[in-house]
């Protein structure tokens, strides 16, 4: 086969409350909404947040879910997160928030753009959710 695989498009996450997870998502992470309406007319099974370019489609599900292994990691830019100290403060208001913060937090951390400041919080299913500066 003669392909190249050159970026990603979307992923899809099952979520057992699609409110929480848009106050998550949209309200405190700042992550556009889309196809709210084409959710709602049952066109399509899921509200999409915008990370840049690519979508997490946030798929509401009654079934129980099992989010121990998974982990999503976000990009976050910003002028003034340079520091241990400003990835404090953001990390004060996500608690503040009610955002559950794993022990340890922050940590410089290797992705694929190299090492930075990068902090393990929760969603509201439980997910691990990885909020890294670049």
């Amino acid at each position: 086969m003669d392909i190249d695989v050159v970026d990603l498009d979307h992923v899809a996450i099952r979520v057992s409350d699609l409110d929480a997870a848009l106050e998550f998502y949209h309200d405190l992470l700042g992550m556009e909404i889309r196809d709210c309406q084409r959710y709602e007319q049952s066109e399509v099974p899921y509200v999409a947040v915008v990370a840049g370019g690519r979508h997490i489609h946030l798929v509401p599900t009654d079934e129980p879910i099992d989010v121990s292994s998974d982990h999503l990691c976000l990009l976050l830019r910003s002028s003034e997160m340079e520091t241990e100290a400003e990835i404090e403060a953001l990390i004060d208001e996500l608690r503040a928030a009610g955002i559950t913060v794993e022990d340890g937090e922050p940590y410089r951390r290797y992705g694929a753009y190299g090492r930075d400041w990068a902090v393990y919080v929760r969603d509201p299913d439980g997910r691990r959710v990885e909020l890294k500066l670049h």
